[in-house]
């Protein structure tokens, strides 16, 4: 309340007390004295006010004959006292007429917060994970890192090379512990009927699109942590079961780890729809287009000859999506939910580039490789390098790695839930995804992993990788742990090949990320308190294609939120 606001209204009631301390009947126990003391002490009136209040009530006549306390006049016992009812009728008329003041200036509303407050919401979690990877003794130790060759300076893969230095390698051997954290931190404000907007802050190793685990000791001596903007959208509502969303926000389409991570976000624009046909059938649907990769401005403008301009023609790559499900509920047991989804990725495939030379810092095509992976998908060589005419055996041949597969994803998700009481549900998750995009016969001739068993010392198999993968779960009790109690039980089996789908976006946790990997995964979950709960995974994936690398994950988490 700003009681500045109030200044003429205390002005008026000191007035008034001040008149009632001049005249002992109707002062009562009335200290204006005092009340005029203590606004000149906190700034309300000023000195020169509160002696003018002081001195004009002095002046006034009594209201009232003075009768001496207990006295009698004209043979009429008077008392100098003002009933507590007509008081409290005072306090209460000057309460009515300050509230409707406040409440009419909108600076305050008796009981209530201010509007905009009531606008804003507030959500965030943090989760504490104790991590552990169990390596198989009888893994390969050939598995080349193309996400850490793309992501730096390429690699010389000519090892004729003087002073030819391996690739970097996975860890395929050492079992690793770690301590995870993740923080998240979110605000939504509701701006008119039927706009909104909303931020989120989150937690981070990197930039990484599929995770915002942050390793502890990560930075080493208790360095601090980086936060990272993980959201910040527009939603809009223009019509009732219709919405639309811009910026970048959570997985709009219902799908599942198979295809893309929990954590993901999307960047670009959104538009869902659902339509009731009754009580017992929903039909919903999404579709959005999704800028995945920008091209930088000076893209290739370091490999311009000295007094010359140039750069290269924009890499940008885009994903495309739609998808069409229904919600049925025949009895109030039973709940099935399917839907069937495309997702078109344009430009994600490696491309060749033009002849450049093997001193060139830049080649063309060079921005066509993954900006982001993790493990799994076919890849190739993607420069044509010329070689030094002066020492073709010795020259370095710098290469960057594209995906061997263009990807156009089919997606079939079925869930079917029923009840066994009120607060226990049977869950059976079912998906399928299969690329449509793929060419068997392109990918073979031109991959570098993903092989077959070697058929000599010296050579690798044909190409042994696929476009397929499926996914099966079947969950009991409460799928959503929400108080002190819950629990719920969870196994599941998963089997992907190497280019079904994109291995940037789909799981995280499942093997080590990625594609080429199948195995199984049991659970569970159990509340400790309001929104708080511990749980644990166990997970045992192995490689599909290529030599073997077998991986043991222990996950156990304890999470909160609010």
């Amino acid at each position: 309340m700003n009681l500045f606001r109030l200044k003429p209204a205390l002005l008026a009631c000191c007035a008034g007390l001040s008149l009632m301390a001049a005249n002992p009947v109707l002062a009562g126990d009335v200290d204006s004295t005092r009340l005029l003391e203590l606004m000149v002490a906190k700034g309300l009136v000023t000195r020169e006010e509160a002696d003018g209040l002081i001195a004009e009530a002095s002046s006034r006549p009594a209201a009232l004959p003075p009768v001496p306390a207990g006295g009698v006049a004209d043979g009429v016992q008077t008392i100098p006292y003002i009933p507590q009812v007509v008081r409290d009728q005072l306090k209460q008329e000057l309460r009515t007429e300050l509230g409707a003041q406040a409440q009419a200036e909108g600076w305050s509303a008796p009981g209530q917060t201010p509007d905009w407050t009531r606008r804003i919401t507030l959500s965030g979690d943090v989760r504490v994970r104790g991590e552990g990877l169990f390596m198989d003794k009888a893994n390969s130790d050939i598995f080349e890192d193309f996400g850490a060759i793309n992501a730096g300076g390429g690699q010389n893969i000519n090892d004729r090379t003087p002073g030819y230095i391996a690739p970097p390698y996975l860890n395929t051997l050492e079992d690793r512990q770690r301590a995870r954290i993740r923080a998240r931190l979110g605000v939504n404000v509701q701006i008119d009927d039927w706009i909104s907007a909303e931020l989120r802050i989150a937690t981070g190793n990197d930039s990484s699109p599929v995770s915002t685990n942050q390793t502890l000791g990560g930075n080493g001596e208790f360095g601090k942590y980086a936060l990272w903007l993980d959201r910040a959208a527009i939603h809009l509502t223009p019509v009732e079961d219709v919405s639309l969303s811009f910026g970048r926000f959570a997985n709009p389409f219902w799908t599942s780890e198979l295809l893309f991570d929990e954590d993901l976000n999307f960047d670009g624009v959104a538009v869902s729809a659902s339509h009731g046909f009754g009580e017992t059938l929903k039909v919903f649907g999404t579709a959005g287009a999704f800028p995945i990769f920008n091209t930088s401005l000076n893209y290739g403008t370091r490999n311009a000859a000295v007094g010359q301009g140039r750069s290269f023609k924009s890499q940008d790559k885009y994903m495309g999506a739609v998808q069409l499900g229904f919600d049925y509920h025949p009895m109030d047991r039973l709940q099935v939910k399917a839907a069937a989804g495309y997702f078109y990725f344009d430009g994600v495939e490696g491309e060749v580039s033009s002849p450049c030379y093997w001193y060139e810092q830049t080649c063309d095509t060079d921005a066509t490789r993954p900006a982001f992976q993790q493990f799994g998908n076919t890849l190739f060589p993607i420069r044509s390098v010329i070689a030094d005419p002066n020492d073709p055996v010795g020259s370095p041949e710098v290469q960057y790695f594209g995906l061997a597969a263009a990807y156009e994803v089919l997606n079939l998700r079925a869930q079917v839930d029923y009840a066994l009481t009120q607060r226990t549900t049977v869950r059976f998750e079912g998906d399928f995804v299969q690329n449509l995009g793929l060419d068997n016969a392109l990918v073979a001739a031109r991959a570098v992993n993903n092989l077959g068993p070697m058929t000599s010392s010296t050579a690798f198999g044909t190409w042994d990788g696929g476009d397929t993968g499926w996914s099966a779960r079947l969950s009991v009790g409460q799928m959503e742990i929400a108080q002190r109690g819950d629990w719920n039980l969870t196994f599941g089996y998963r089997y992907l090949e190497s280019d079904a789908v994109l291995d940037a976006f789909t799981d995280s946790d499942f093997h080590i990320g990625g594609t080429n990997n199948r195995g199984w995964m049991v659970g569970g979950n159990y509340g400790l308190g309001r929104n708080t709960s511990t749980g644990f995974r166990w997970i045992s994936a192995e490689e599909i294609a290529d030599a073997p690398f077998s991986v043991d994950r222990l996950i156990i988490d304890l999470a909160t939120r609010f």
